[in-house]
This record gives C-alpha cells, structure tokens and sequence, in this order.
C-alpha cells in the first residue's frame, strides 16, 4: 500500500472512530436526558396525587356536615374535580397499574359518587341518611390514603423513599414501590356504593378599596412612611425603585427589611425582614403580645386574633378587624414575629388595604337558637359569633359562625348566611403543638 493510500485509510478510520464516539456520546446525553425527564414526571405526578387526595379528603370531610343541598352540590363538585385529578395522576406514576388497583378504583368510586351526588343536590334534594353514611365510609378512606401519602412523601424528603426509575419500578425494587405496594394491601374495602387565613385568597382577587382614588405620593414621603413604620431614621432608608401588582408601591431599603408602600394613599402594604431566627426562646404568649403591642402602636385596631402557626422559629399570626363584635375576616393583617427576640420580621397588610372600609351592616335575621339548630348529627356546638366573610366580587356575607367539635375532637367551622340562613361555608381547623390552622 502506497504511503497517501494509508495515510487517507489512517485519517479515515480515525473520523470513523471520532464519528461513532460522538455518536454514542450523544445517544447516552440522549438516553440520559429522558431517564431525567421521565424521574421529574414521576415526582411531579406523585406531588400532584399527594395534594388532590388531600384536598379530595378535606371536601369529604366537609360534606359531611353540609345540610343545604347548594353546599353539597359545591363540595361534592370539589371531590369529583379533587378525584379526577388524583386518577390522572395515579395513572401516571412509574408503577405497574396492577400495583394500585384498589387506590385507583377508590378514586375512580369516590369521583362516580360525587357526580350522582351533585345530580340529586342540583335537584334541590338533601342528602339522605343512608348517602351521609356512604360519604362517611369514603371519608374515612380517604383519610387513611391521605395520611399514607403524606408518611410517603416525608420519607421521600426525608431520602429513605424515592421514586423510582420506570424499569426499577416494573421490577418493585425500590422503597417507594414498595410502600405503595404495601400501601394497596392495607387500603381498606371500598363501600357498596388543606403560615393562611381562610379566606386572604378571595380578598387579594378584589381591587383594593383603601388605595382606589387616594392621592399620590413621591419617593421622599415613601422614605419617611418606611422609616415611621420600622421606627429607624430615615436617613437609613433608601428606595429601590417601585413594585407593581394589584397595589403599586414604592419598594424601600432598610437595614434587613423590605418595605412596600402604596404609590396611592402611602400606607405600609407588606415589609419583610431578611433575618432568620435560629431558636426559640419566647412563648407564644410572649410573641402574640408583642405583635398585638406592634398593632397598637400603628394604630391598627380594633383586631381580633384568628389564627397562628409556629414554624422555623417564627410565629405567623393573622389578625381580623372587627365591627363591633362582628369579625370581619376580609381585613386580614399578618404579623411574622421572630421567637427569639419578639421582633416583627413579616407584616402583610395586603388583604387589609384591600377589604377595609366603613360598612353599614344588615340586621341579622337568622337568630342564634335557629343557627343553633341547624348543627348537624355528629357535631357538637361549642362557641357561636356573627362573622363577616368575603364571596365572589366584591360581596360580602354576614354570617353566623358556628365553632362546632366533632367526637373525635377535631373542630369545624360552619358559617350561616344571618340575613337568608343559607349554609355558605364550612372549614376544618387543624390544631397541633404549633398551632391553628382553617382550611
């Protein structure tokens, strides 16, 4: 062979060769590629089946305690949407389907029920004590499934579960796998057949009232509002431009804190402090009484405490305006108080600006003896309290709250329409060593 001849053959073969490894190179960022696509869909489809079974139980929960065929036909509504979201989801994990065939017909029940239960509500029927019983029976499943998952998804976190790769899971090797399949074997037999406020979402939805057609005011006045607020020197304070979003504001700097300021009216609509507290040393008590001292000397007033939660070393509190001794939950302020030293880290005032005004309130028609009434079989009334609650738009509903306490000890909330007796609401308070939450 000629010399060139061999030299071409050499150069050939080596692009050959550089050509099959590049080859192969991009197959494998391929196969890998898709091994990560397919492992995000998998988590992505087991966090979504996590929150529908969720609040699929909550809905249950609450239906049980509906006696208005309106508020059955809303919840059973939110059940049927809750199961049909959980069924997609089931449907797309990386598990055999033989594995979850008792889950998946539960959801595929449960949703079935909800639908013929929104047919006969939507008639102007009530809920039968026989259909209570069965809405009783799905609830308790789904309790159990929903804690089941929720054991699932902490030890996922936690590392000691993970979702499988779709080949481990048709071969059930993994732990996680294998907690479904022992999830399935306990799942009980089928009948015959949610730190927030309760309601801060419908408030934010609304144009706000307190910042609609109040005057402007610049950059400096915005300095001198932030400093006020903190209570620092407003030379220390310093603007960073402006925020958009339903209350246009000014943005501030201050030592940690960021404090937002209404373009229109000037008042403080949320500011937060970037300093993370790493201990508790104050009670609760001790922080509720420095955040109501911190509302006090705003001048926000008078407010009731409505809930809080204790989490990382900070206790989140929401306070409500009250009307005379109506609570009106749409002026809702949120106060984050540090469980260290008793400083205000979080202060949002979105939900009050927005809500609060002067209002003439309806004469409640419904008495408290006829709201009394009403307290289904199962509950028992603890407490009741005329409430002001937000609905569509800018309505707004006087309501008696009932505080009503199943056997088990677990609260709920009822809410009654004071003028028409109409059933508007029902929530679950969940109360544990850090504290009340209303979903």
């Amino acid at each position: 062979m000629k010399k060139r001849t061999a030299i071409r053959a050499i150069s050939f073969l080596c692009a050959a060769v550089l050509c099959l490894g590049a080859f192969s190179l991009a197959e494998k960022r391929a196969a890998d590629q898709a091994e990560r696509t397919l492992r995000y869909q998998g988590e992505q489809a087991f966090s979504e089946l996590c929150d529908a079974v969720g609040s699929m139980d909550s809905a249950l929960k609450k239906a049980l305690y509906s006696v208005t065929p309106a508020m059955t036909a809303a919840l059973c509504a939110e059940v049927y949407s809750r199961a049909q979201t959980a069924s997609g989801a089931l449907s797309a994990l990386p598990f055999p389907m033989q594995q979850l065939e008792r889950t998946a017909s539960f959801l595929a029940r449960t949703g079935d029920y909800a639908a013929y239960l929104i047919r006969r509500s939507g008639a102007g029927e009530d809920v039968a004590d026989a259909e209570r019983e069965n809405l009783r029976s799905l609830s308790e499943s789904a309790s159990l499934l929903a804690d089941n998952l929720r054991q699932l998804r902490a030890d996922a976190a936690q590392g000691s579960a993970s979702v499988p790769e779709p080949a481990a899971a048709e071969a059930a090797l993994p732990a996680l796998s294998d907690s479904f399949l022992q999830m399935e074997q306990e799942f009980p037999e089928l009948p015959a057949l949610v730190y927030d406020g309760p309601f801060s979402d419908d408030v934010l939805e609304r144009t706000p009232r307190m910042t609609a057609g109040a005057a402007e005011i610049d950059e400096s006045a915005a300095l001198l509002v932030a400093a006020g607020f903190l209570g620092t020197r407003s030379n220390l304070a310093s603007s960073e431009g402006t925020a958009e979003g339903k209350i246009p504001s000014w943005r501030v700097r201050a030592g940690d804190f960021s404090v937002y300021v209404s373009r229109r009216g000037g008042h403080v609509a949320e500011a937060v402090s970037g300093r993370t507290p790493v201990r508790t040393v104050l009670s609760v008590a001790d922080a509720l009484a420095a955040a109501e001292k911190f509302l006090s000397a705003r001048r926000y007033g008078p407010m009731r405490e409505s809930y809080h939660v204790l989490q990382d070393n900070v206790l989140t509190v929401t306070y409500c305006a009250l009307a005379g001794d109506v609570v009106c939950y749409p002026d809702m302020i949120k106060l984050g108080v540090a469980m260290d030293d008793g400083e205000i880290l979080r202060f949002d005032a979105r939900a009050y600006l927005t809500a609060h005004t002067d209002r003439t309130l309806p004469e409640p028609v419904l008495t408290e003896e006829e709201a009394a009434a009403r307290v289904p079989a199962g509950l028992t009334l603890e407490a009741q309290r005329l409430a002001l609650i937000p609905a569509r738009g800018t309505e707004e509903i006087l309501c008696r709250e009932l505080i009503c306490r199943t056997e088990e000890g677990e609260h709920y909330l009822l809410y009654f329409n004071a003028v028409t007796g109409a059933q508007e609401k029902i929530l679950i308070l969940l109360e544990d060593e850090t504290g009340t939450l209303a979903l």
